[in-house]
């Protein structure tokens, strides 16, 4: 086989591994009794809450290389990213919950707040971007990125009435060293790799980065549990239940 064919099936192989080796899944946390609850209003989603010691950057070589051009800080950097996880996932809850027929809207914290609103926000426990060129190069979970955000419902007034959190994170995806030998990785199997990385992960939406697009991920998972919990309530029809993996850690 030419040395061409060879490295496409290389990367063939990366990408059905690297598609099924993501995980991302929720936990179960607090659920109080709503029986009897009105369907909400409105749904109004909040902009999760990240703070720049919750972010990790790329620590690898490429990362530093990238931050040594840059004129931003390191904090600026951290917070840019945090903002662009917040966005997704904030975008992506509303259009699940619109999906399953409730009115959903993104809200400001000095948005106001009517009786029979419900209130969806939280925060971002662990924002990493891992080491990419650790995860290319070796893989089998070296230098995995990851994020993990804890989910909160309430009511109008105040009451909680919901808790999750989700977990996504980059998987045991084999690195070109594993898929195509160390000497093709060292001959520009690293840089083919980081395309098939971003594809696996990014799917059909335009991610700006990887992160985002696992918020992507959990943010999906958000809206598949909020789902059974709105179907429990009467709030919404069986029929647009998504059941959510519980396989996190």
């Amino acid at each position: 086989m030419h040395e061409f064919g060879r490295t496409m099936a290389a990367l063939l192989a990366v990408v059905s591994f690297a598609a099924g080796c993501s995980r991302t899944g929720v936990k179960a946390g607090m659920e109080a009794s709503s029986a009897g609850l009105a369907r909400p209003a409105r749904v109004l989603v909040y902009d999760f809450a990240v703070s720049a010691k919750d972010v990790s950057e790329n620590q690898g070589l490429f990362g530093r290389i990238a931050h040594a051009a840059s004129d931003t800080t390191q904090d600026e950097r951290e917070l840019q990213i945090g903002r662009e996880v917040a966005d997704r996932m904030a975008q992506d809850l509303v259009a699940g919950i619109r999906e399953m027929g409730l009115p959903a809207e993104r809200a400001r914290r000095d948005t106001p707040v009517r009786d029979g609103d419900l209130l969806v926000g939280g925060k971002f426990l662990n924002v990493d971007e891992g080491n990419r060129a650790r995860r290319l190069v070796i893989g089998l979970g070296a230098g995995a990125s990851s994020l993990d955000t804890e989910v909160l419902v309430r009511l109008a007034g105040g009451e909680k009435l919901l808790e999750f959190t989700t977990h996504t994170d980059s998987g045991k995806m084999p690195g070109a060293a594993v898929t195509m030998g160390a000497g093709a990785a060292a001959q520009g199997g690293v840089t083919a790799g980081a395309a098939v990385a971003n594809a696996a992960v990014g799917g059909v939406k335009g991610y700006r980065s990887e992160v985002e697009a696992m918020a992507g991920k959990s943010a999906e998972q958000a809206v598949a549990y909020l789902s059974e919990f709105f179907a429990k309530r009467g709030w919404i029809a069986a029929d647009k239940v998504k059941h959510a993996d519980r396989t996190a850690n």
